[in-house]
């Protein structure tokens, strides 16, 4: 009985560590935006997009809005403006003319925490709490202590398992062993978590019904990085296929190389 309770505890413990949110809209719901959308047709403007501009609006029609963008490649607008008082570059992307993609990019940024936290306050005004959230100097840092835990763990389980059971004591060679590689695990740990320090990864996703949205922050010596990509649910099979169009042309541009 004490060790089932013991095992609730432990696994308590597991559980909320690991809670999660359900990230984006349910099956039901992308149904009813399917059918939404085929009946719309070529009229399909969304409610969501970009400022003013709305997923379904062509170039023309987006163009007037940001009279100030230049055309690239017939199928992309870019301008740099002003945004959360960041100089940014923006680039609205467009699949057989339609608006379907938004690509911001801060270029001066030198802080990339103090950024993201900025950006991703502003952007949960609009679409509510992140379904996803990574940090790689918080995961980091998780595993510091982790291994010699769960080294421990194993150890008193051990001892209360043989205590209720009678069984013979647990193996002390064995448990030495896990020592040594607990501690190994432990000071690479550590080395990852200074390291991480200085170059890390910030992530978050959200998913409505119409759009995707991710803010990607990321710092190494030398490169400061925050961009956050918009995309259209509406039209995702086209920019898939649209991105596997433009890996193949630059795959193909690499094997001349060869």
């Amino acid at each position: 009985m004490r060790l089932n309770a013991l095992g609730c505890v432990l696994m308590l413990g597991l559980a909320v560590g690991c809670v999660t949110r359900r990230e984006g809209p349910t099956a039901q719901e992308r149904r009813d935006a399917l059918r939404g959308w085929e009946r719309q047709g070529s009229s399909y403007r969304s409610p969501e997009g970009f400022q003013e501009a709305r997923w379904g609006m062509t170039i023309d029609e987006v163009q007037a809005l940001f009279p100030e963008a230049r055309l690239l490649n017939g199928n992309a607008l870019r301008w740099k403006t002003p945004l959360a008082k960041m100089p940014a570059i923006v680039t609205l992307g467009f699949i057989e003319n339609r608006f379907a993609a938004v690509d911001v990019f801060f270029p001066e940024v030198r802080d990339s925490r103090d950024a993201h936290l900025l950006l991703r306050r502003l952007l949960s005004r609009k679409y509510g709490t992140p379904g996803r959230d990574r940090d790689t100097v918080y995961e980091a840092q998780r595993r510091v202590g982790s291994y010699r835990s769960a080294a421990d763990a194993v150890y008193f389980l051990g001892k209360v398992t043989s205590s209720i059971r009678g069984a013979a004591p647990p193996d002390l060679y064995a448990q030495h062993r896990m020592d040594i590689r607990a501690e190994n695990d432990e000071m690479e740990a550590r080395r990852e978590a200074r390291a991480a320090q200085k170059r890390f990864l910030l992530m978050s996703r959200w998913e409505t019904v119409e759009s995707q949205v991710l803010l990607t922050s990321v710092t190494a010596p030398e490169v400061v990085a925050v961009v956050i990509e918009y995309e259209s649910a509406r039209y995702a099979p086209e920019i898939a296929k649209a991105r596997r169009q433009a890996q193949e042309l630059e795959q193909q541009r690499m094997a001349k190389d060869f």
